[in-house]
């Protein structure tokens, strides 16, 4: 499975919010994809570079660090032993943004779900760890592996832990699913948990805390918007009835949220009820999340969210309106495939304004997924 890459067709077309008639298909790689006119899609990085890539994220010379699985559905217990994954970094030698240098940055590594560059390392939370890698001899690969933080819980699914990410506020977040303990020292006082959290910490590691606490399976990817708000992905943040199950949620600070499950009552609330979700999704098990930065899609697409629908086989688009004291978001498909092996799992920004969307393909069989 190939990473795709969603871009203008010129500068000169405005884009505009697209409803499903204003959309046209284009033919590549056994996939027929619908999106909106104005848009094409093409290949960034093929199955020859990363064959399934999970997530990936740039330095600050362009080059793309990108998670790339085995295969693997050993039980996790397993794989934290073997480590049978890896991390490979792609360049484009061309600068056409087509990849076509690959090095592999990581040789062995757990189940990587999420990748952060900062400060000359890359930061890869593959459970129970968040992994510090860095290359400090730059010949592209990682020669000094350092364990950032330690959870210290894996479950079956391995939904203990995802991220991280760079908050605008210079502190490092990432995010705690399952319902496995948890302890901690917040503020100079013990913290035990088994509720889905946000955390975050400094860069050191000092200072960690909880940013929100849920009761939902499995936060996965959380994005900031200009203002500083924290809007992320889950699955299950109530029981699946009505069509609704996952989505989007917007975390206040302190905030409890669903789903209704006993390991949220072990905390203090400051709400007669869990906090509302924000977009409802149903069973789509989100993972990737991206605010658009850049102003290349024209006005209407500027600081859009842009979510992977793993289950669904589409990245899709949502445009936040305040409302009140949170958002409401007008939805639609923006990237939708036919392949039944379609499974995006992140999508992240390149330098051009373009979107980069990560295909993990047809492998991964643990849990939840469809």
């Amino acid at each position: 499975p190939p990473m795709f890459r969603a871009a203008l067709l010129s500068l000169l077309v405005v884009a505009s919010f697209a409803p499903a008639a204003d959309t046209h298909q284009v033919k590549l790689n056994g996939h027929t994809f619908t999106l909106p006119k104005g848009f094409t899609i093409e290949v960034a990085a093929g199955a020859d570079m990363a064959p399934r890539p999970i997530v990936a994220a740039f330095d600050e010379k362009g080059r793309l660090y990108v998670c790339d699985s085995s295969g693997s559905n050993e039980k996790t217990a397993i794989q934290v032993e073997k480590k049978p994954h890896r991390i490979v970094r792609l360049e484009s030698t061309k600068s056409d943004g087509k990849y076509d240098k690959q090095t592999v940055f990581v040789k062995n590594v757990m189940f990587p779900e999420g990748a952060m560059w900062l400060n000359g390392s890359l930061y890869v939370a593959a459970p129970p760890h968040i992994w510090k890698f860095t290359d400090t001899d730059n010949d592209g690969v990682a020669d000094k592996e350092e364990i950032w933080f330690d959870g210290k819980t894996l479950t079956g699914c391995a939904n203990d832990l995802h991220g991280p990410y760079l908050g605008p506020d210079g502190w490092i977040y990432w995010t705690k699913g399952a319902f496995a303990k948890q302890e901690y020292t917040v503020n100079g006082k013990k913290f035990s948990t088994r509720a889905a959290h946000i955390f975050r910490a400094r860069p050191d590691g000092t200072g960690i805390e909880p940013v929100m606490t849920g009761g939902m399976d499995n936060p996965v990817d959380l994005v900031f918007t200009p203002g500083g708000d924290i809007i992320f992905s889950t699955t299950f943040f109530q029981n699946p009835r009505d069509g609704k199950r996952d989505g989007l949620i917007h975390a206040v600070y302190g905030g409890v949220y669903g789903k209704d499950h006993d390991v949220v009552y072990e905390h203090a609330w400051t709400s007669p009820q869990l906090m509302p979700p924000m977009t409802h999704m149903g069973p789509a098990a989100p993972s990737g999340l991206h605010r658009l930065e850049s102003g290349e899609f024209g006005a209407e697409y500027a600081n859009n969210v842009f979510c992977c629908q793993f289950n669904l086989r589409k990245v899709s688009r949502h445009v936040l309106v305040p409302t009140g004291s949170t958002y409401t978001t007008k939805d639609s498909d923006f990237v939708v495939s036919d392949n039944l092996d379609f499974h995006p799992t992140d999508v992240i920004e390149d330098a051009d304004g373009s979107l980069l969307i990560v295909d993990t393909g047809g492998w991964y069989k643990l849990c939840c997924p469809t």
